[in-house]
């Protein structure tokens, strides 16, 4: 037969022949680590409860500067709060580790603080208001110390609780008072750049005002006025210079010195002015102002006094104290004042002139002009309108900085304060109760198998064929008698005894020290009648 494979009854044999080592093994080792449970230090812990309250004023209408989330912020905090600086000054003010000082270093004290404390976000279930859907969400966190005592424990969490609570408000405070005063920075400078540009587009329209685009239509407008005036003025001189031509030509027939002309008698502007003003003062002690003859000699007498005003403002060149023909005087009077009037009508051309090159200059330099005045301009506007953004945006900081100042916007609020310890987290003496008890078992057990594999005693057709290097011809049985027998069956009562009674005291272990069987039957049920 081939006995390569062990069968469940060879390696109860294998246990029963090397029982002994179970039997000193086991209850030492198991001796072992009830005494490291019991020795370990116990280790308490104490935790106070801090509250993430929302922003109390709508985000609609009020939005903060500090845009982290809750979870983003505790981070941030803690790695603050738990540089070495501050753990170092922690560790002198309560006292902390005072035992270690000596046989520690500072890096290995640190670390130590550090893994003692433990900071947990506590999440629920929250309905979105912007969707609508439930999503989780951070809605508490806690802040826990463990040490050896439970007074430090309790002081230490304390003060890291506070310094939460601290480190949040100033967190806020100042990117918030951070937010106001870049946004300040920013809109003094993009003020004076506004400025600036304020003042290149000031300078540009004293040097080219009257060539801006605005004045183009006005330009225009001026240009065909001015065409019209000089239009007017040459039909004016052509009517002028016709005029001294034709009294030329009928002074030219005249004798200055001859009183009348074909025995008519001619009276001059003055005498007629008086003869008139006489004939109307007779006329006017008959009749009244509405007769047509005294109405008609007022007419003549406006138009007598016109020709005495002219007389009087144009004096001839030769003189006229000479001349006896009173028409001769007249019309050589008329001839000075046409050609005065030429004379002020071609200057007045040429003024006129001059303007409308001077506007057809504007005209011509309008375009250039408005380019680079759309360049200031859009220049202009697009900075103004950066500084009135960040103007804008200046002011919803200082409300947000009003927010976070008088602690309106999210906030930590400690909801549960952390208590002095009465019992200890760690070590958790039961669940180590049963892991030294599985482990005294199992290298118990391991050190059957190892005895066994390293016994050079030939127990089987394997070990016969290895040092003889052939198979066995035949095997013969083991011959049992009764005693043999009888002492089988002892040996396999005392093992399931023993088997029992470890299990009894396993169960125990678990049902006071672990889980209450009864919670575990209750597990088992409900899974069962789930399936």
């Amino acid at each position: 037969m081939d006995d390569s494979e062990k069968s469940l009854l060879d390696y109860l044999e294998i246990l029963r022949r090397r029982k002994l080592y179970i039997i000193i093994a086991f209850p030492l080792l198991l001796a072992i680590s009830t005494a490291i449970t019991f020795l370990l230090p116990p280790i308490y812990q104490s935790e106070g409860v801090i509250l993430i309250e929302s922003q109390e004023i709508p985000r609609d209408l009020v939005r903060s500067t500090v845009t982290s989330y809750a979870e983003q912020q505790i981070q941030v905090i803690k790695q603050r709060i738990l540089t070495t600086s501050r753990i170092l000054e922690t560790l002198d003010k309560h006292k902390v580790y005072q035992d270690e000082r000596d046989s520690s270093t500072v890096s290995l004290l640190v670390e130590k603080f550090r893994s003692a404390v433990n900071v947990e976000m506590i999440n629920a279930n929250v309905i979105d208001p912007t969707r609508g859907r439930a999503q989780r969400a951070s809605i508490a966190f806690r802040v826990s110390f463990m040490d050896e005592s439970p007074d430090i424990a309790q002081q230490v969490a304390n003060e890291l609780v506070t310094m939460f609570l601290d480190e949040n408000v100033k967190t806020r405070t100042n990117k918030a008072a951070e937010t106001v005063s870049f946004l300040n920075d920013e809109a003094d400078k993009m003020q004076k750049t506004v400025q600036n540009l304020e003042e290149k587009i000031a300078d540009f329209k004293l040097e080219f005002g009257d060539s801006l685009p605005e004045l183009l239509q006005f330009n225009l407008s001026m240009i065909e006025n001015l065409e019209e005036k000089i239009r007017t003025h040459k039909s004016e001189s052509i009517r002028l210079s016709d005029q001294i031509h034709y009294l030329n030509l009928e002074l030219a027939g005249m004798d200055p010195y001859v009183a009348s002309n074909e025995g008519v008698t001619i009276l001059s502007s003055q005498v007629r002015l008086a003869q008139l003003q006489s004939e109307l003062s007779s006329l006017q002690n008959k009749y009244s102002e509405s007769h047509p003859d005294i109405k008609r000699l007022n007419r003549e007498i406006e138009a007598v006094k016109k020709e005495v005003a002219a007389d009087a403002l144009f004096q001839p060149e030769e003189n006229m104290d000479e001349i006896s023909n009173p028409l001769y005087r007249q019309i050589k009077m008329k001839i000075d004042a046409a050609e005065k009037e030429l004379v002020r009508t071609n200057v007045e051309h040429r003024k006129l002139q001059a303007e409308v090159k001077e506007y057809q200059r504007r005209v011509s330099r309008t375009p250039e002009v408005q380019r680079s005045y759309d360049d200031l301009t859009r220049d202009y506007e697009s900075t103004k309108r950066k500084y009135q953004e960040l103007r804008a945006k200046q002011l919803e900081a200082d409300v947000a900085q009003n927010l976070e100042s008088e602690n309106k916007a999210e906030s930590f609020t400690l909801i549960e304060p952390p208590l002095r310890p009465t019992e200890s987290v760690k070590p958790n003496r039961p669940k180590l109760l049963m892991v030294g008890l599985f482990l005294s078992g199992a290298i118990s057990v391991g050190l059957v198998f190892l005895a066994e594999l390293l016994d050079p005693a030939v127990r089987s057709v394997k070990d016969i064929t290895r040092i003889t290097g052939a198979e066995p011809l035949a095997l013969i049985p083991l011959m049992l008698t009764e005693e043999d027998y009888s002492k089988k069956d002892r040996s396999r009562k005392r093992l399931y005894l023993f088997a029992g009674i470890l299990a009894i005291a396993m169960l125990l272990i678990v049902h006071y020290f672990v889980l209450s069987l009864d919670i575990v039957w209750f597990k088992v049920m409900s899974k069962i009648n789930m399936l």
